[in-house]
């Protein structure tokens, strides 16, 4: 390649998915602001610091998602770069996450499940910039692009979770079934678990 000659790094073949993404990503990160606007103001202040954790945990998945495919849409764009400083800012917010529910929330169970939960988001946004770094060592390997890719569904994913149970949605999942049940028969109770109250589950 020609000196002083950067060649586009994001193949034309991703250009509408990144496009839709974008859409996509400011479309529900504008629901989100509005679930957070119409929350009732909570007397509980463990039940409060939770919804502020999952409020955050939403926002910092989606806005990833959100400026990735913006940035992603640029021409000539060194997306390796872009997603190497993008995952460490959304890594530092899971650490300021983490530290908020520690020092705020009341221990328990709800709060381990946020803090796994956030080591999971960790994880990813970690993985992001593995991602990344690669990207920037060959900036026309089409596979990394679609890693991205996929780490951006996987983002959109995370985001649709924690902001269904933002709006008050009981944890109705498989895996949060069987744990209540679980836990109810290790305590020596026969009789099904009594849900909790709406938005409960982490």
């Amino acid at each position: 390649m020609p000196c002083g000659t950067v060649s586009a790094v994001v193949p034309d073949d991703f250009t509408t998915f990144f496009a839709t993404t974008a859409a996509v990503a400011g479309a529900l990160i504008g629901l989100l602001f509005v679930a957070v606007s119409v929350q009732p103001d909570l007397e509980d202040a463990a039940h409060r610091v939770q919804t502020d954790v999952r409020a955050g945990i939403a926002f910092s998945a989606l806005i990833n998602a959100l400026v990735l495919s913006l940035f992603a849409l640029v021409p000539k764009i060194d997306l390796g770069t872009t997603a190497l400083v993008l995952g460490l800012v959304s890594l530092s917010s899971c650490v300021a996450l983490a530290i908020f529910l520690q020092r705020e929330g009341t221990p328990g169970r709800a709060r381990q499940r946020q803090m796994r939960r956030l080591g999971v988001q960790g994880l990813l946004f970690v993985y992001q910039c593995v991602v990344g770094v690669q990207l920037m060592g060959d900036t026309h390997d089409a596979n990394d692009v679609t890693t991205l890719a996929v780490v951006t569904i996987v983002l959109f994913i995370v985001g649709i979770a924690r902001a269904w149970q933002l709006i008050g949605v009981r944890d109705n999942g498989l895996l949060s079934e069987i744990g209540e049940t679980l836990r109810a028969r290790s305590q020596g109770s026969d009789d099904p678990p009594a849900p909790g109250p709406a938005g409960s589950g982490a």
